[in-house]
């Protein structure tokens, strides 16, 4: 490579020393690699990726053709490929390969098994002997006798206990109805007061003012010539 003159190297030096220099090595080249820009690393679907001090695993002939047969792209000519189910497998003698069928006695046997113990969402029948019946003196009235009274007025025998209840809340309605009356009247006082200023105002009512003397040696203009005034003054 022939060698460049002075004044462009000297320029080539100049910029390499501006902003963003090289400082040696590849940086960001190498570490931008792979992700997404141009000249990035491609994926590669037929090699599983190695860890950190992992060995390539050596494959041999059968099982290379098996990897590249099955990570190979499809070749598909029309869409109707794409739904084209594969047939079954040959084996060495040519025949097809039958997968086993599996046996599933064992797992309906278990199933009826299951089903004749009953199923959860039978009642299981009631057995009475799992009543505790040592609580029973707790509840003095059945609860079908309890349920039966709901909804029925009930006679309240008036003792004095009760006339004194009465009597208190006669008392506490009187009370309250006295407050309210108090304080509506005293609102209603409290409106119609009057201040001192506002009856000094109506003792000595205001007088209006005699219009301002007009000087009867001026003429009074016309809207005209006031207007004439106007344009003579903007020419000037």
């Amino acid at each position: 490579m022939s060698q460049l003159p002075s004044s462009i190297g000297n320029t080539f030096r100049a910029r390499e020393r501006a902003r963003g220099r090289s400082r040696g090595g590849h940086g960001k080249y190498l570490r931008a690699r792979g992700r997404g820009h141009r000249g990035g690393r491609p994926a590669e679907f037929q090699e599983r990726l190695l860890l950190e001090g992992e060995q390539p695993e050596e494959l041999d002939d059968d099982e290379v053709a098996e990897h590249s047969a099955r990570y190979a792209r499809r070749t598909i000519g029309t869409n109707a490929d794409r739904y084209e189910e594969p047939g079954p497998a040959i084996g060495p003698d040519g025949q097809p390969i039958i997968e086993p069928e599996v046996d599933l006695s064992t797992f309906l046997a278990r199933d009826r098994l299951e089903d004749s113990h009953g199923s959860m969402l039978t009642p299981a029948p009631a057995n009475d002997n799992d009543v505790d019946h040592s609580l029973a003196h707790i509840i003095s009235i059945p609860h079908a006798e309890r349920s039966s009274r709901k909804g029925k007025a009930q006679p309240i025998e008036w003792d004095t206990s009760l006339q004194e209840m009465q009597h208190e809340k006669d008392v506490a309605q009187a009370q309250s109805d006295l407050k309210e009356r108090l304080r509506a009247s005293a609102t209603r006082q409290m409106g119609k007061t009057e201040t001192r200023e506002h009856l000094r105002r109506q003792a000595k009512p205001l007088k209006e003012a005699p219009p301002l003397p007009q000087d009867p040696l001026r003429p009074t203009k016309s809207a005209k010539a006031e207007m004439e005034d106007f344009l003579d003054d903007l020419l000037d």
